[in-house]
């Protein structure tokens, strides 16, 4: 095998890649911005937000340098420790492990390092998609239902970790990244659908489990009740997504700008710089702005899919391949519940959504797959992969 590898700080593609985070992570502390430019104690959401920005380019710079193939290499160590982590918060919920570990509305996802605050289910997915694409690498056993085995259980416990502390949102990433990951590695279409029609049918089963919260079942029943007749209900345990609904709406074509309009000036909409930040966005920059931001989303995903069809690294096509399912299912499962398509998760939208664990993981994804770009081989092996087959002529 002939082997150059070309490296460059960033390539073309990489900087389509950041430039599209920027944006929508500019869209998002304008957002915010808006929502706070008459409070009394000032932008001070705005300026911890931009903070988040800093220091999530610090680590997609560091990432960046250290490449894709170093971190994969750590990541069955990596995998080790984020399980003890979600183990640790579930412990908390009846061994009292403060300062450490303190819960936030009744949930336990964070740990507590002095100033930091770290939410472990956002490493999680990224040290999942490394392990899976590591152990993935130079497989040809996916190609049989047994096969899909061990990664399905790489996928499937940090998922019912997740699920537990509870975060039904980040727990719903794992399974379709996975699905996403072996697909791209040769899994044949009838083993996914297989598996994807158990899952189907044991969900009933799953919903009445100790693994759904009685909160997270009400997440889905409203769902399923939200153009229901009746007041009480809608201005109980449907009014946050009644809220949104209403916020997206009212934007109109052009939206009103950097103005803040009375909806939130009056803070009418709850979580409406975190889960529901797409609703302000909406509300703020009309169908015009929605338009740019999905735009800014299918970019980047579809560039990730570019790196990811032009590298010759099976770790790299792996990660990058992960990476893209992952801010996909973020998006469409975030943007799903503000418009009342899918159950209110409390999934953040990537870039753009406050929060400084979810940021930070997102640009710390994000520069994984610029080092896929910045490190493409040229090589005259098979590329990752392909499935060859040797027909025999007498």
């Amino acid at each position: 095998m002939i082997y150059k590898e070309r490296e460059q700080w960033l390539s073309g593609s990489g900087w389509v890649l950041l430039l599209a985070a920027i944006a929508l992570s500019g869209l998002g502390i304008l957002g915010i911005y808006v929502g706070e430019v008459n409070s009394e104690s000032g932008p001070v959401t705005t300026l911890r937000q931009t903070g988040y920005l800093a220091a999530g380019m610090i680590a997609f710079i560091v990432v960046l340098f250290v490449g894709h193939q170093r971190l994969a290499e750590w990541s069955y160590p990596l995998y080790a420790v984020v399980l003890v982590l979600l183990v640790m918060l579930l412990v908390a919920k009846k061994v009292p492990l403060e300062p450490l570990i303190r819960p936030r509305r009744n949930a336990y996802r964070w740990i507590d390092l002095g100033p930091i605050n770290m939410q472990v289910s956002e490493v999680a997915k990224i040290v999942c998609v490394l392990a899976t694409a590591w152990y993935l690498r130079f497989k040809r056993n996916q190609r049989s239902l047994l096969g899909l085995a061990l990664p399905a259980v790489l996928a499937l416990v940090p998922t019912l970790l997740v699920l537990v502390e509870p975060d039904l949102g980040t727990s719903l990433l794992f399974l379709p990244v996975f699905f996403a990951m072996v697909f791209a590695a040769g899994a044949k279409l009838k083993h996914l659908a297989m598996l994807i029609g158990a899952g189907l049918i044991i969900a009933p089963a799953f919903y009445n489990s100790p693994f759904m919260s009685a909160y997270q079942k009400q997440r889905i029943e409203v769902l399923l009740r939200q153009n229901e007749d009746n007041q009480a209900w809608q201005m109980s345990a449907g009014y946050q997504l009644r809220q949104s609904k209403i916020a997206i709406g009212s934007g109109g074509i052009v939206g009103s700008g950097l103005q803040p309009a009375a909806f939130f000036r009056h803070k009418l909409l709850p979580e409406d710089h975190n889960d529901f930040i797409f609703a302000v966005l909406a509300h703020q920059w009309g169908f015009l702005g929605c338009v740019a931001i999905l735009g800014l989303y299918l970019l980047a995903v579809g560039t990730c899919l570019v790196i990811a069809s032009s590298t010759h690294d099976p770790v790299g096509r792996l990660v990058a391949v992960g990476v893209a399912a992952m801010i996909f299912g973020q998006t469409i499962v975030n943007i799903g519940m503000t418009t009342g398509w899918m159950p209110i998760t409390g999934m953040t939208l990537p870039f753009v959504s406050f929060g400084g664990s979810s940021l930070i993981a997102n640009y710390i994804a994000l520069g994984l797959v610029c080092s896929v770009a910045r490190r493409r081989p040229r090589s005259l092996a098979p590329r990752p992969f392909e499935q060859i087959d040797y027909e025999w002529a007498m």
